[in-house]
């Protein structure tokens, strides 16, 4: 009870000062601030002013918070702003890179295109059919342009499959991974052949390889270009991954990673047949 009846003072007490001071405060104004109870208003604000600082440190959280709260639908409208610049901003540095990319495999083409004897037609890719069952690319150019079932389809880092179905713009291609393809296939250093076939994977399985032959890791592997052959002779196919030895086996064991990065293909070079000149 005696904590309480001085809480009620200790409130009664402000509220008199306060009281007082807001008289004192108008009587002085009137007098023009030389009255003579200037010097007791002046007391008056010295007394209360810790009072007020209290209540200032009170207050200004929540007028801080109110004051957040009324912006929160600006801020929010600033955020989505933002969050779209930047989405746009990371599209257009993603264009770019893709329109570079496009153009470097459009330079090392060229160079390519130039150094191949037989006539070739350049085309985009426009869809890829990659699944356990098939590993396939559409690409945009077709019967009018030249192009044939069988055609060999190359890409600046190297060979990339061959033409299955063609239509008079368009044609469906069989990338040398795929497990139906069979490349004749050679390794650069010793020029001995064998048989490339597709894994469904980014590595390729070379069969036939005599187990004497000497086989090392890096070693580039090429086209081999039997006359009468789908490919022409010295195409880079890739190099040497793994080599397996087994005295006991007929064959050596050799897996060759591609040179083509099928998931960057864009541009190819489809090579036609000496009737297109």
């Amino acid at each position: 009870m005696a904590i309480a009846g001085r809480a009620r003072n200790a409130r009664l007490l402000v509220a008199v000062l306060v009281s007082i001071s807001l008289v004192t405060i108008t009587i002085d104004y009137r007098q023009g601030g030389s009255g003579p109870l200037a010097g007791l208003g002046r007391a008056a604000l010295t007394a209360i002013a810790p009072l007020q600082a209290a209540v200032s440190r009170i207050t200004r959280p929540v007028g801080d918070l109110l004051s957040t709260l009324a912006n929160l639908p600006r801020i929010r409208r600033e955020n989505e702003r933002l969050k779209d610049e930047l989405a746009e901003a990371r599209a257009a540095v993603a264009r770019q890179a893709s329109l570079e990319a496009r153009y470097e495999q459009l330079v090392k083409l060229l160079g390519l295109q130039e150094a191949l004897d037989p006539p070739t037609a350049a085309a985009l890719v426009i869809g890829s059919g990659v699944s356990n069952f098939e590993w396939t690319i559409t690409i945009d150019a077709g019967t009018e342009d030249g192009v044939e079932v069988g055609s060999p389809v190359l890409a600046a880092a190297g060979l990339v499959g061959r033409v299955v179905e063609a239509g008079p713009t368009s044609s469906l291609v069989q990338l040398i991974i795929d497990p139906d393809s069979r490349v004749a296939a050679r390794l650069a250093s010793s020029r001995e052949t064998g048989l490339l076939v597709g894994q469904g994977e980014d590595d390729l399985q070379m069969r036939g390889i005599d187990p004497a032959t000497e086989v090392a890791a890096g070693e580039p592997v090429e086209t081999a270009g039997y006359q009468g052959g789908l490919y022409p002779p010295g195409i880079p196919i890739g190099v040497v991954s793994r080599v397996v030895e087994n005295p006991a086996a007929l064959e050596k064991f050799v897996t060759v990673r591609p040179a083509v990065d099928f998931s960057t293909l864009e541009v190819v070079l489809v090579v036609l047949s000496s009737r297109a000149r």
